[in-house]
């Protein structure tokens, strides 16, 4: 064999190692690269699930302010009641022994 041919079956391996070596790195690359896209998706997931988790926990929010909103209404409404009955029964009350005042004035 000439030397110019070695030399070019040579060149031609080095070339082959080189493109070898440099498809190695690139499918390591994306090896890492495709670990990475997994963790991130696996994150992802993680915060759609915290984000379905708080919309039902605002919701309940709203839904138990709303709640709390009726509860005073219905004692504020209770409230007024029971003070408008107890004023009820003073005036009684007083007109009882307001007459019964007079009565014993009478006599």
């Amino acid at each position: 064999m000439e030397t110019k041919t070695i030399v070019q079956y040579v060149v031609a391996g080095v070339i082959v190692v080189g493109s070898l070596i440099t498809a190695y790195n690139a499918q390591d690359k994306i090896t890492d690269q495709a670990s990475e896209i997994k963790v991130l998706q696996n994150q992802v997931a993680v915060l759609t699930d915290q984000a379905a988790q708080n919309d039902e926990l605002i919701n309940q929010n709203k839904a138990l302010q709303t709640e709390v909103k009726n509860l005073e209404t219905k004692l504020a409404t209770k409230t007024k009641a029971s003070a408008q009955a107890k004023a009820s029964a003073k005036t009684k009350t007083n007109k009882k022994a307001h007459k019964a005042h007079k009565a014993s004035k009478k006599k």
